[in-house]
């Protein structure tokens, strides 16, 4: 049984910015906290490293500063594309001895860290897949795919759809989709859900669904480019996170007039970008709408909320600090269900214009 949590009541990591805001007043000697942070320095994202890097300092910073003060040792370190370089980081990370983590983009060296790091607390910046290991001792700063799925159902059966097509690409991505989207409709009781491979969609001219959900990757392109022939029938076309894109190069735009997607709500502190362009000397941080920026804001949550959550454990001890971890509330409500994953998870609406890009319309919450 959880103990009573001291309960944080704003925006996580505005962050425990009532919490551990800065004093004029004396402080006492800060404890110190042990963190390794998984950078991307090398490899296809070699370019999220330097922006990793300056968002931890912020936190850094800001905890030094707090009126509770906490002193975080950093140890930075790339896991690299080969076995030796994996192999080298996590032998630095072990003679570092880290109390908790901040994990990597997900990446298959990401995934392999897991199995490494043993029974520490990982924050990770990135989603994660649900099967990843360490799975108890992961708390996930960022929505999978599944609850990202999950909430777009619960939105479809919102808006009152009482039948539903899914056409799914045969890959990974389409199939684990179509899938999680089947489940969550069965599981909410809707029984007039058809599923229909990319391959076959020419039968849309043939049935009407009340809404149809796109649940591919880039063969979007090819059946979005077709979408007139069956638009009329369909009263609504939903896309997933693999197919929302701006497709205003193509001539075919308008087909996407209407179209609804829904994207984890994740809105950047205007002065959080603010400091990251400073740091960086990258003014265009400011208004970038840089994935980059989102995996930095949530580095420095990551370290944020290792310190609340070191302050309340009063210990470093990992298993204490997962506890307070899993204690962590925001507005009364838990921030990762006990398996670590984002409960508070909101979302943002998007609708297609003619012209074939998106614009936000509103905002969705899946448990109200």
């Amino acid at each position: 049984m959880r103990k009573t949590p001291v309960v944080i009541s704003v925006l996580l990591l505005s962050v425990i910015g009532v919490y551990l805001v800065s004093s004029s007043y004396a402080k006492p000697l800060a404890p110190t906290l042990r963190v390794g942070v998984m950078v991307s320095d090398s490899g296809p994202l070699y370019f999220a490293g330097p922006i990793q890097r300056a968002a931890a300092k912020l936190a850094v910073t800001d905890l030094a500063k707090a009126e509770q003060p906490v002193t975080v040792n950093i140890d930075y370190e790339d896991l690299g594309d080969s076995d030796s370089e994996f192999t080298d980081a996590t032998n630095r990370l072990s003679k570092f001895k880290p109390d908790l983590t901040v994990a990597p983009i997900e990446s298959p060296s990401a995934l392999k860290f897991l199995k490494y790091v043993g029974p520490v607390p990982v924050l990770s910046v990135s989603a994660l897949t649900e099967k990843a290991d360490n799975s108890n001792w992961s708390f996930r700063l960022a929505t999978t795919q599944s609850q990202e799925v999950i909430a777009l159902a619960q939105y479809v059966i919102d808006s009152r759809a009482e039948s539903v097509g899914i056409v799914f690409s045969d890959d990974d991505y389409g199939r684990t989709t179509m899938k999680s989207l089947a489940m969550a409709f069965a599981l909410r009781g809707l029984g007039k859900v058809q599923i229909i491979p990319i391959s076959e969609s020419s039968i849309l001219g043939k049935v009407a669904p009340d809404a149809l959900i796109l649940a591919t990757l880039e063969q979007s392109i090819g059946f979005l480019s077709n979408y007139s022939n069956w638009a009329k029938r369909i009263k609504q076309l939903y896309l997933v996170e693999g197919n929302q894109a701006n497709y205003s190069n193509y001539s075919w735009a308008e087909n996407l007039t209407g179209a609804l997607a829904l994207a984890s709500d994740e809105e950047v502190p205007g002065s959080f970008r603010y400091r990251l362009a400073q740091a960086l000397n990258r003014p265009g941080l400011q208004t970038s709408q840089n994935p980059m920026v989102a995996i930095a804001y949530r580095t420095y949550q990551g370290i944020m909320l290792a310190a609340d959550s070191f302050l309340r454990a009063k210990s470093s001890v990992s298993a204490k600090l997962r506890s307070a971890l899993l204690d962590t509330q925001v507005d009364g409500e838990y921030l990762f269900t006990g398996a670590g994953f984002l409960n508070q998870a909101k979302y943002t609406i998007f609708k297609y214009s003619a012209k074939g890009v998106y614009s936000s319309v509103g905002k969705y919450d899946p448990k109200q």
